[in-house]
């Protein structure tokens, strides 16, 4: 699509005042420089259609990133026509808008364009098309088509070191209080003695009471096995501005999901999506990674309406990470999460306080700080262990000190 610029349509008002004052006047000269004005008109209407067509842009994008960081992201662009190509722009707004400037493509010619894009903000980002236009060679008109561009990055949300949270590295083996019995297998913790068993380690021979019993004894030790972990995570509504409520609550999932990965803790994580409860058990780093960038609000009830249908899901756990806004239908979860923790599972509670954070959408309304901390201390007062998040606070500093 061709338009006129501001330039032209001035070069065009200008000629055609030439044109009516040289018709008053019969004077020669003026009837010349009108035609000259009206020739660089059309000229420049019909050239940069043309400079247009016949490009082909690529697009090399990484396929994943992390929020915050700078992602170059490279265009290559191809002269698939016999001439050359003038003041070519390429727009792509993909991660971020940035614009490309090639002064001059030779015929047959290809370039390749690097520039570096900020990602802001985590979720999928499929390849949209990238405008090329041209305004050569006068700037009277400008001419922009679109040229497919595929790709597909996915912006994980921002995960940040935690280098040392006791709560969920205290212990390899579930807590005393947990539903779940020692078994006889490899470990740390002695257990007893028993006769030798095809199979049994030669390691594990207790020569003493060998002797003593005049048959092959060995150690017998308590199976350890490593918390289970389940996180949920609260999308019922989001915040507004750059890094959101909702962004910071997929960060902090993210990073203790991280965290119990390389710890060697299964986990489990759930949350409401398409108005439904969707889990995700036992994933794998690209997995939960891409699934935390897919979260979106609002995708289902509060989080007091997502634990009773997440809970059930999660299976068996041992810790529990709940990770929500602070919206005020979740002024309630004291109330929910006093049963889990009577049954001796251990309750960590994430709260990102929603009134520090722009305004989001309607009918999401806040609790205001009184109350943020009210519901804090109910929090506390249960055995739950909470952690707090402000507004461009450090994550990984909030992540280390429990309020």
């Amino acid at each position: 699509m061709t338009r006129p610029t501001r330039r032209g349509i001035g070069l065009a008002l200008s000629s055609g005042l030439l044109f009516l004052v040289g018709t008053n006047v019969q004077s020669g000269w003026l009837f010349v420089m009108a035609s000259l004005l009206v020739g660089a008109f059309v000229t420049g209407l019909l050239i940069p259609g043309r400079t247009a067509r016949r490009v082909e842009v690529e697009r090399r994008a990484p396929a994943e990133a992390f929020a915050g960081e700078e992602v170059p992201v490279d265009l290559i662009v191809r002269n698939k026509s016999r001439g050359a190509k003038l003041s070519l722009t390429l727009s792509d707004t993909h991660i971020q808008p940035a614009d490309a400037f090639v002064p001059q493509l030779a015929a047959k010619e290809t370039l390749t364009v690097g520039t570096i894009r900020h990602a802001a903000k985590r979720g999928v980002v499929d390849g949209k098309p990238i405008t090329v236009s041209s305004a050569a060679p006068f700037g009277v008109a400008l001419a922009k088509r679109k040229v497919a561009a595929p790709g597909r990055t996915v912006v994980y949300p921002r995960v940040v070191p935690i280098p040392w949270m006791p709560d969920l590295a205290s212990s390899a083996k579930p807590l005393d209080a947990a539903q779940v019995r020692s078994r006889k297998g490899v470990g740390q913790d002695y257990l007893g003695i028993r006769e030798y068993q095809l199979g049994d380690s030669l390691r594990h021979v207790h020569w003493p009471s060998t002797a003593r019993l005049g048959s092959l004894m060995v150690r017998e030790f308590e199976q350890e096995l490593p918390r289970r972990l389940g996180v949920v995570i609260d999308t019922w509504a989001d915040t507004g501005g750059g890094e959101t409520a909702l962004d910071i609550c997929a960060s902090v999932a993210a990073s203790v999901a991280m965290f119990a990965m390389r710890e060697g803790h299964p986990m489990a994580m759930a949350a409401a999506k398409n108005r439904s409860i969707e889990l995700l058990a036992d994933p794998d780093r690209t997995a939960s990674l891409t699934w935390l960038a897919e979260l979106e609000a609002p995708g289902g009830p509060p989080m007091a309406a997502t634990l009773d249908e997440a809970v059930p899901l999660l299976g068996r756990i041992d810790t529990l990470v709940v990770v929500f806004p602070t919206w005020r239908p979740n002024a309630g979860l004291p109330a929910e999460l006093a049963g889990l923790t009577d049954t001796g599972r251990q309750v960590i509670a994430v709260m990102v306080d929603a009134g520090s954070f722009p305004a989001g959408g309607p009918g999401a309304p806040p609790l205001d700080e009184a109350q943020a901390d009210l519901l804090a201390a109910e929090l506390a007062a249960q055995r739950t262990i909470v952690y707090r998040v402000r507004a461009e606070e450090d994550l990984a500093e909030c992540l280390q000190q429990a309020v």
